[in-house]
C-alpha cells in the first residue's frame, strides 16, 4: 500500500466520497437535475460536488441524500 501524506490521503477519501456519490446517483437513475429537485438543491451545485470544482459540505452532501434514506457515516478506513 502507498503511503500518502495527510493532504494526499484527505484528497484520496474526498475522490472515494464522490465516487460512491456518483456511482449512487447513476444506480438511482437519477439525472442531477432530478436528485437536485428532490432536495431543494439546484443542479448546479450536484455538478460542482461531482467534478470536485469546489469540497463538498457534509450538511449538503446529507441534504442531498436524505430523501433517498442515506446519510453520510464515519468508517473505519481499511489498512489502517
Amino acid at each position: 500500500m502507498k503511503k500518502f501524506n495527510n493532504e494526499e490521503r484527505v484528497a484520496e477519501l474526498e475522490y472515494k466520497l464522490i465516487c460512491d456519490f456518483i456511482k449512487l446517483r447513476g444506480e438511482l437513475g437519477l439525472t442531477q437535475k432530478e436528485m437536485g429537485e428532490a432536495s431543494n438543491t439546484i443542479r448546479e451545485i450536484i455538478a460542482v460536488i461531482e467534478t470536485q470544482k469546489k469540497h463538498p459540505q457534509i450538511n449538503t452532501l446529507i441534504k442531498i441524500l436524505e430523501p433517498y434514506g442515506y446519510t453520510l457515516s464515519i468508517t473505519k478506513i481499511e489498512g489502517e
